[in-house]
């Protein structure tokens, strides 16, 4: 993708997922600048504009983990969901469980996907080609209706 690097939010509490998702970012080869929140706190201050979030500018893309310090994932994304100014940005949850009641909560929320964590690095990288697919697809859809001519 060429021009304005995609901004990406990644809400993980993992540094080494954390060095993953940006490895498997640029394995895809996308312009990206990556912003990085560690717990669930700071997550749900950013998702209400809270604080050191007030007025910050939405992200192209969310990733966020459901298990996080504080907060749960999907508490996070509610409250995203809830911000008009973030209420749009595709969602991609990422997480170890496979309890189908969060993805079943997470689907009802409108994320764009459900990865599950890979445990092998070959399949890790692999994620970034599926995230630079969705901020493709994001990018073609229109942002309102037509005006009428």
């Amino acid at each position: 993708m060429t021009g304005d690097p995609a901004r990406i939010l990644l809400v993980e509490d993992n540094a080494g997922d954390v060095y993953l998702f940006r490895k498997a970012l640029e394995n895809a080869e996308l312009n990206f600048e990556l912003s990085v929140i560690e717990d669930g706190a700071e997550a749900l201050a950013f998702a209400r504009q809270e604080g050191k979030y007030a007025g910050s500018s939405a992200p192209d893309l969310a990733l966020l983990d459901l298990n996080l310090p504080k907060n749960e994932g999907l508490e996070v994304l509610k409250a995203m969901r809830h911000n008009s100014h973030l209420s749009k940005v595709p969602v991609v949850i990422t997480s170890t469980s496979a309890n189908p009641r969060e993805r079943v909560a997470a689907e009802e929320l409108g994320v764009e996907r459900y990865i599950m964590k890979p445990l092998d690095l070959e399949s890790f990288l692999q994620i970034g080609t599926v995230l630079k697919e969705i901020l493709r697809e994001s990018k073609a859809r229109p942002c309102s209706p037509p005006a009428e001519p």
